[in-house]
Formats: structure tokens, C-alpha cells, sequence
């Protein structure tokens, strides 16, 4: 554990292990939002017994709106950490109020060796961190190449990873909307993936290519179930559309 020399972290040690503030914070921040997300946009999940209730886990979402973290936080019943951009940690009230809220931050378009140090130590405490795979809010039906980042923290730590498709989300929140609009929204999880080697704990199943494309998959199934629960099917694609391979990298977010 380390603590940060940036003032505006305000000393904050992104690694420690969670205070009973902390989780009493966020439990009373969930309390509310839940309450107005269950009026608000109707939240409701499937497959949620799937995660396990103990033990390391990682998360791992669909990402068409800016509203899916406060979504995802909302829909889980176990406290989480979560990857947040590192502008929003822009002064010490901020990144306590975040911190409370169980982020850290991530220096995005940079191999950020602090931020996956902090999301090893975070796992191999036995708790769960949320990683949007595809890296940043993307567009259209198809989810994009994940990075491998998600699928290497799990078996580094020992974890399992949950797909998360998150159905309406961007009818709720679209891009240049500061106002979320009160439509139904569906968090569809997806059973556990392992993607750890059993003969070479830490190390992955594989290779990092094929885990990453196990993950897509899977997480596809999860959004297009959740797109239709939600009243909002993704439309058709085909493998060869043009375009259905690109997406927004994080720096450009």
C-alpha cells in the first residue's frame, strides 16, 4: 500500500482495505439512489445469484452511458470497488467523496501500473471490482474487442469474472443528455467465467486473446437479453458490418 503524493488526492491510500465509514457511505448512498432508481428507470436485474457472495469477483459491463456505473453499483447487493478516470479526482473532497463510493483512479491510455497494483490488492482481498471491458462508453449493438485487462486481473488474483449487459441504459442517459429520463432498465448477469489456470495459479487458462474473446461473447449474450428485457432490442449485425470492430478508446472519452 502506498499513499499518493498528488495534492489533489488529499493522501489518500487508493489500496487500503475498505473502513466501516466507507461501507456505512456507500450503503446509505445506495439506499438513496436505489430508491430513485427503482422509480426513476424501473431497475431490474436477472441472473443476480449468479455472483458469488464471497471471494474475489470481477464485474464486467457493457458500457453505452455515462448512468451504467451508478446502474451497476446500484444493482449489486455486495459492496464494490470500481476504475474511474482520473480527471474526476480533482481535489481531496472529491476523491474522498469517490473513495467512499469505492473508486480509484485510472490514468486512461497509459499502462497504469498503480491503478492494476491497486486492483490486484483490491481482489486478492477477496472483494469485487467492476472493469468495463470494452474500456470506455461505446455506440451500437455489438460489443466491442474487450481489453485483456479484465481477464488478466481475474487470474492473477484468482478471481471470477460476471458479464453484466445492461439493457436501456442509453435511452435513460444518451450522449449530450444531463438529465437522466425515466425509462426501464434491465442488468442481466451472466454466469461465472474462470479464466484462471488450475495448474498455474495466477497465471491464465490460455491465452489472453481467447479469454478476452470468451468474455466478449458471453458479455453479448448478457446485453442483448438485458436490451430486450429493457424494451430496447439492439438491432441486427452482421460479422462483417463495417465499423462493428471499432471503438472509442479510453483517452478519447
Amino acid at each position: 500500500m502506498a499513499v499518493s503524493d498528488d495534492p489533489r488526492h488529499g493522501g489518500a491510500d487508493f489500496s487500503a482495505p475498505r473502513t466501516l465509514g466507507q461501507r456505512a457511505f456507500k450503503g446509505t448512498s445506495k439506499f438513496v439512489v436505489g430508491g430513485i432508481f427503482k422509480s426513476l428507470v424501473r431497475l431490474e436485474t436477472v441472473n443476480h445469484e449468479s455472483i458469488p457472495t464471497s471471494g474475489p469477483v470481477v464485474i464486467a459491463p457493457s458500457h453505452r452511458s455515462n448512468i451504467d456505473t451508478p446502474i451497476i453499483g446500484a444493482a449489486l447487493d455486495r459492496d464494490s470497488r470500481f476504475m474511474a478516470k482520473e480527471s474526476i479526482f480533482k481535489n481531496p473532497f472529491w476523491t474522498k467523496f469517490l473513495v467512499g463510493l469505492g473508486g480509484f483512479p485510472v490514468k486512461r491510455g497509459t499502462l497504469d501500473r498503480s491503478s492494476l497494483n491497486t486492483a490486484t490488492e483490491v481482489l486478492k482481498r477477496g472483494e469485487m471490482l467492476v472493469v468495463y471491458p470494452e474500456g470506455a462508453r461505446q455506440e451500437g449493438p455489438r460489443i466491442k474487442p474487450v481489453f485483456e485487462g479484465a481477464v488478466w486481473l481475474a487470474a492473477r488474483a484468482g478471481a471470477v469474472v460476471i458479464p453484466a449487459g445492461i439493457g436501456g441504459s442509453r435511452e435513460v442517459m444518451p450522449i449530450g443528455v444531463k438529465i437522466p429520463r425515466p425509462k426501464k432498465v434491465v442488468v442481466v448477469f451472466g454466469d461465472p467465467i474462470t479464466v484462471e489456470n488450475p495448474d498455474k495459479p495466477g497465471k491464465l487458462l490460455g491465452s489472453r486473446e481467447d479469454r478476452a474473446n470468451e468474455l466478449r461473447e458471453a458479455l453479448q449474450v448478457a446485453f442483448d437479453e438485458a436490451q430486450i428485457r429493457a424494451g430496447t432490442p439492439n438491432r441486427a449485425w452482421s460479422p462483417d458490418e463495417p465499423g462493428i470492430d471499432d471503438r472509442i478508446e479510453p483517452w478519447t472519452d
